[in-house]
């Protein structure tokens, strides 16, 4: 008979090796202390992957460890099937965290799905006693026997590293990247490539030579590795010192105030409550500096923003006013006979003309972009149809689409598309979206649809052009935000149309927004309203 320890709590004995606690425990605070990072205020990227990494990994550790600890051989052969099917889900978590830590956006569709069916075959091969298919406990070495469901695994998690790696490269080549974004992707991947590696390579070594205690040395090696990458967290995106330590410090009071609960010894109480105290103080300090700077500081920038916005406001009516004059003046002798005017100065006329003509839709564009940003603008809101909106719009853009040799056709799914609006403002909305498509647009054209969802409008806008960069895209539609080779495509771009569009948009309770594959891939600009 072997003579194995009785567990305790699960995982609590002399069953294995000490190392193993040391490792998992490690671990499992490290990544907790990751997962807490995802609800702390950090800049604006997609947490859901290293949210699902951090959990994934944190349950593997509590089941590897039971495996170790637990004499009962039902216990070791169940969960040691749920550790083969929870492996995979780090792998691909891992991924996820890795796309939306560099490329700042959340996996597409298709993406999710190319991953739903490459983890398929471990979710069928688990209940079919493919993970496990037996225990050998002749030598009391507690050793399961896994099945091609592990060396299945252990492929899909090469697979996934091997993603990570060609993201890593694509970023390199399709991308410009400054020197601190190249520190930024190359520390990220390198951290979370070993981390992965590290773990891949143990857990395979121990299976293939049935030395499971080889599966340690990679663990010892994880925590190393995650804890570099919540370090580049940090650093990058970043958590803020003080925040961090206000965060961490209620954090632990809370704690130690919940922990009165379940201590009877006064003298016990009496310790938390004196430690509580202690802790309270310099948290009550740093939270009355902290509220009362960012009190001044948002008066001072309110001020500020006040006098700045009306400067412009002033500056911009009279700019305005002065080249509509001179437009005016350049029209009326572009249209008028009796100024004697000889054929040789039309041409200059007629530039003159064009010239002041986008002057004043330059000065216009910020206007109309400030004013819907501060919530300045005045609508008139009634019945109209959505479609009648578009038609005109495209109908006034025919000239800048003509100009450039491009195609624009309007796509319609259903009849129906009466909103509640103003027409004015949506017009020249709509008519701002088609301009920066074909501004940005070299070859090729546009495609307008129109669609009616439940209880909604979708329109979209989908254009050939040069597509915008992940860096590029959290500027959009921001007052003054444009892309880094915006002004090379169009030389009057203000960064102001898409913040107009915007403050229409949601003054109308819709939204807007933006998607693209990348550079010279296109894009496509959504509005969505609701319908009447």
């Amino acid at each position: 008979m072997c003579e194995w320890d009785t567990a305790r709590f699960l995982i609590f004995s002399n069953n294995g090796i000490p190392l193993i606690y040391y490792s998992h425990f490690t671990a499992i605070a490290i990544f907790g202390a990751l997962l807490v990072m995802t609800f702390l205020r950090m800049k604006a990227w997609p947490k859901g992957g290293l949210r699902m990494m951090s959990v994934a990994y944190i349950i593997w550790l509590a089941c590897d460890l039971i495996l170790w600890g637990n004499e009962q051989i039902e216990h070791v052969l169940f969960f040691w099937t749920i550790v083969n099917l929870i492996e995979p889900v780090i792998f691909a978590s891992a991924y996820a965290h890795f796309v939306s830590f560099v490329e700042n956006r959340t996996l597409t569709i298709m993406e999710k799905i190319l991953i739903f069916i490459l983890l398929l075959p471990t979710l069928f091969m688990a209940p079919l006693g493919l993970s496990v298919v037996g225990f050998d406990y002749t030598t009391c070495d507690r050793n399961v026997l896994e099945g091609v469901a592990a060396y299945y695994n252990y492929l899909l998690e090469a697979v996934f590293i091997g993603l990570v790696v060609i993201v890593t490269i694509k970023q390199f080549v399709v991308n410009k990247l400054s020197t601190p974004q190249i520190k930024r992707l190359i520390l990220s991947a390198i951290s979370l490539i070993l981390m992965m590696s590290s773990f891949l390579i143990a857990n395979f070594l121990g299976t293939y030579f049935d030395e499971y205690f080889i599966s340690q040395l990679g663990h010892l090696a994880v925590p190393i590795f995650a804890a570099l990458l919540a370090y580049i967290i940090i650093k990058y995106e970043t958590v803020e010192p003080r925040i961090m330590f206000i965060d961490l410090m209620s954090s632990a009071l809370i704690v130690l105030i919940f922990s009165l609960f379940f201590v009877p010894n006064d003298i016990a109480q009496k310790y938390i409550v004196t430690l509580t105290l202690i802790m309270s103080l310099p948290l009550a300090i740093s939270l009355t500096k902290g509220i009362r700077k960012e009190v001044k500081q948002r008066e001072d920038l309110e001020l500020a923003n006040i006098g700045q916005e009306n400067l412009i406001h002033i500056m911009n009516h009279q700019v305005k006013g002065y080249l509509s004059k001179g437009r005016n003046i350049f029209a009326e002798l572009r249209d008028e006979k009796d100024y004697g005017l000889p054929d040789s100065a039309k041409p200059m006329v007629e530039e003159g003309l064009n010239s002041l003509t986008e002057g004043v839709g330059f000065v216009q564009n910020v206007l109309r972009g400030s004013s819907a940003e501060s919530g300045k603008l005045q609508f008139t809101m009634k019945p109209m149809n959505l479609k009648t909106v578009v038609e005109l719009a495209m109908s006034e853009s025919q000239d800048a689409l003509k100009s450039k040799g491009l195609t624009m056709s309007l796509v319609q799914n259903g009849d129906d598309f009466n909103i509640l609006g103003d027409d004015i403002q949506l017009r020249e909305s709509v008519k701002n979206m088609i301009s920066n498509s074909i501004n940005y647009t070299e070859h090729g054209g546009l495609v307008i649809h129109l669609e009616k969802k439940t209880k909604k409008v979708l329109l979209s806008i989908k254009d050939t052009g040069m597509g915008i960069t992940s860096e590029d895209m959290p500027k959009l539609f921001t007052k003054g935000g444009r892309g880094k080779d915006s002004l090379r495509y169009n030389v009057n771009s203000t960064g102001y149309g898409l913040a107009f569009v915007k403050g229409v948009v949601e003054a109308h309770k819709g939204r807007v927004w933006a998607e693209s594959a990348g550079t010279d891939k296109g894009s496509t600009f959504y509005i969505e309203l609701p319908l009447a």
